[in-house]
Parts: C-alpha cells; structure tokens; sequence
C-alpha cells in the first residue's frame, strides 16, 4: 500500500497530456458593440487575460518538477518502514531550490499554476499503523507577500497547531519536516517572493528562502529580476545555496511558433474585433510589448478603447500605434523600449537593474530578439532618412496618398475626411491677386 505515495505520479510527465490539462482558450468575446466603451474594453481585456498556452520553456519546466518530485518519494518512500521512520525522527536535510525568474508578466506565475494542475490531487494512504486512512499531499504551494519571515512561513504549514503556544523556529522546522514527510510532500512552491515586507527585505527574503529549503523536499521559488539582483549582493553562502538552479524565463522570440499561436489565440477569441491580418499583428504586437504578453493584454484594451474613439467597432493596426504612443501605456512603453536598447547593445551596464537579467544567457538564446529590435531600429532609422530627404511638394503628395479612404460603412460612426486643398503654386498666386485687384461692375442703382 505505500506504493501509492509513488505511482500517484505515473503518465504526469506525458507532454501532450500536460497541454491539454493546462490550455487555456476562453469563449471568444460577444456582443461589445453594445456596451460602453470602458466596459468593452474590460471585458475584451479580461477574456485576453484568460488565454493560456503553455510553450515550450513551461512545458520542460513542469515535466522537470514532476520528476523531481517523483524522484524524491522513490528514494525515501522505499518501503513502510523508511516511511514511518521518518515521520517520527524527521532527519535534517537542505535542498538548493530551483529559481524561477524572468521579466515581469512574462507568465511565471501562470506556469506556476499550470504545475500546480498537473501535480496530483490528494490521496488516501491505509496503513496498518494508523486508524483509518491518511490523506496525503503532493506539494505545500504559500504566497511571499506580507509574511514576517520563516518563522510565520512555517507557522502557516502547520496550521491551528501553532497558535496553541509560543515556538521557537528550530520547533517549527522539526514539525514542518515531520508534517512534510507524514503527508508524502513532494515539493514546495514559494511564489510572490518580491513583495516582502518592507524593510531588511533582503534578508527576510533570504530567511524564508533558507527556512524552506531545510524542511527537505524539493523546492521552487518565483522571483523579478530586481530581486535576484539584491540576492546577488548577498554573502557567498546564501547565493550558493540559493541561486545555483536558475530557471530564466524568457518571452517568446517574434519568429516563434508560440507567439504566432498566442497572436492567433488572441484573434479567435476577439472574435472579428481584432480585423488585421495575422502576420502583421504578430509583427507589430510584438514590437509595443516585447513578447510579454500581459502588456500584450493591455496594449490590445487600449486599442480597443482608441478605435471607439474614431467611431470604428474593429481594431487594427492604427489603433495599435495610437494605444502604444497613449499616456495610459507610456511606463510600459519605457519599459519596451529600454528593453529593446539592451537588447541591442551589445555591453551590459546600469540602470534599469529590474528589466537586466541577472545571469548570463547563451548567445543562441538572444539571437532572435536581437535580429528583431536591430531591423526593426533600421526600419525606423531607413523611414526616417527617407522622409527627410522629400521636398515639401512630396511630402505633401506622399501625406495624400497615404490618408484613409472616406468610410464606406453606413454604419461606421467615423465623420469622411476632406481631401486636402492643394497647394497653390506661383501662377495660381499671381492670378488671384490679379482678380482682386481687377474693378468691381457697377452694381444696380438704388431707386429714387
């Protein structure tokens, strides 16, 4: 029967199995024509926010998990006996946890819980020893923010136990090694790791991290970039015990299969309200928002609120370009572009120490995004050459060819523009002034 604290763990590793538990494709958006413009756009955004689908960095890193997990429970839970053994003389043990680290909204913390869907439920254990039947749990999960330290961390692993008298933190750590062990934990997940409590924030955070890792199991925390770089001023004995698994999450790169999916995602379930063509979204989506994709979110609601205010119920790429030049994007909009000068620099140096990555990544790993932001900065550098160098005559020709067309739409609520007057040139000048000076008939005469 002890079997089952190991073969709970048998098939989780299948890759197809894992997409198809933690894909997520909401109902496609209806009926926003009919509803005011910020609440559409709520509505648009919140079914944006819903969409998962786990590429191939989230794939390898939950079947990495799961098999660490079902490692552990091989190795200790051989038989009965080392099962119960280590219940009642937990042995002491530190593991070096696994950080999970990347630019924020880049989808961590929805990785997270996709491996918290594909680990399994809680199952029931009948051992002779016990009276009844034992529920066993395959991972503690516990947010960072607000916790005091490991002290409070522990505390809350243990539950109402705790609060039946004052205990000391080694009292604590015993009880959680016991509990772990008792309860078949195969893992721990720490999330949230950037938002402790202010103050010696470092070395809380150091405290939780190293409170942790002694209960046993393997272990897992999610952490930004800024955090990792203050751990990195740590002494050599905290970044050797918690820095050496680093898991980088990167964004997609724009020539990828996953970005071209999420972009294709994103278009059914717009359902029509997203009206250009797929290749050029993928282009210019991941041009405002540097394939992250919760300001891919909340750079298409803007949009939508932008192509309301010309009267149009569709979205496209004009709208784009006004969303990401709006106020309501400019620190995301800082954000991209700081990001796509370290990209293409080729030096690393200060500043924004949040959007760096804080360990060095193999060349073929920033080879597309590199690719990306430098022919997207020619293309720019190439327009803004070529429009300097037309005359005032072609440049006004070249504005007339390139303003829309009138709306056809009877529907369309945006007012026809006129067409430009043309310039006039030297004899048109020369010919109105003479019109005017030229004198006026006689009128007809007032009667007597």
């Amino acid at each position: 029967m002890i079997d089952v604290i190991t073969t709970r763990f048998d098939g989780l590793s299948d890759e197809n199995r894992i997409r198809k538990i933690v894909t997520v494709r909401p109902n496609p958006v209806t009926d926003l024509e009919v509803l005011e413009s910020s609440v559409g756009a709520e509505k648009f955004g919140n079914s944006l926010k819903e969409i998962y689908l786990p590429n191939k960095f989230s794939i390898d890193l939950i079947k990495e998990m799961v098999g660490r997990a079902n490692l552990y429970c091989r190795e200790i839970y051989d038989s009965e006996k080392s099962y119960l053994s280590r219940v009642y003389n937990p042995p002491d043990g530190e593991v070096a946890p696994i950080c999970l680290t990347g630019l924020a909204g880049v989808g961590k913390s929805q990785t997270i819980n996709a491996l918290r869907k594909i680990l399994p439920g809680p199952v029931d254990l009948a051992l002779d020893h016990f009276e009844g039947v034992h529920r066993l749990l395959s991972h503690w999960y516990v947010s960072a923010r607000g916790k005091a330290g490991g002290k409070q961390l522990l505390a809350d692993f243990i539950g109402e136990e705790s609060s039946k008298g004052r205990h000391t933190v080694g009292k604590l750590l015993v009880e959680c090694r016991r509990r772990a062990n008792r309860d078949g934990v195969a893992l721990l997940m720490l999330e949230e790791t950037q938002h402790i409590n202010t103050g010696n924030g470092v070395s809380r955070v150091t405290d939780i991290l190293l409170t942790m890792a002694a209960i046993g199991p393997p272990m897992v925390y999610v952490s930004n970039y800024s955090l990792v770089h203050r751990l990195l001023r740590r002494n050599s004995e905290d970044k050797q015990r918690l820095l050496v698994e680093p898991r980088i999450m990167l964004p997609d790169s724009p020539d990828s299969e996953d970005w071209r999916g999420y972009i294709r995602e994103c278009m059914r379930v717009s359902n029509g309200y997203l009206s250009s063509s797929e290749d050029t979204l993928v282009e210019e989506v991941y041009r405002s928002t540097f394939g992250i994709k919760r300001l891919a979110v909340q750079l298409l609601k803007i949009a939508f609120l932008e192509s309301r205010m010309v009267g149009r119920q569709s979205i496209d790429v004009d709208d784009i370009y006004r969303a990401y030049r709006s106020a309501a994007y400019s620190v995301n909009r800082r954000d991209v572009e700081e990001l796509q000068r370290q990209a293409i620099e080729s030096r690393a140096s200060s500043g924004r120490l949040d959007l760096r990555c804080p360990f060095e990544l193999p060349v073929q790993q920033k080879s597309n995004v590199v690719s990306f932001a430098k022919a997207d900065r020619d293309n720019r550098v190439a327009n803004k050459v070529f429009l300097s160098s037309l005359s005032e005559m072609e440049r006004s020709t070249l504005a007339q060819i390139s303003a829309d067309p009138p709306a056809s739409n009877e529907g369309s609520l945006a007012p026809t523009r006129r067409k430009p007057v043309p310039k006039a040139t030297k004899s048109d000048l020369v010919d109105a002034f003479n019109k005017l000076l030229e004198p006026k008939p006689p009128g007809p005469r007032r009667p007597k």
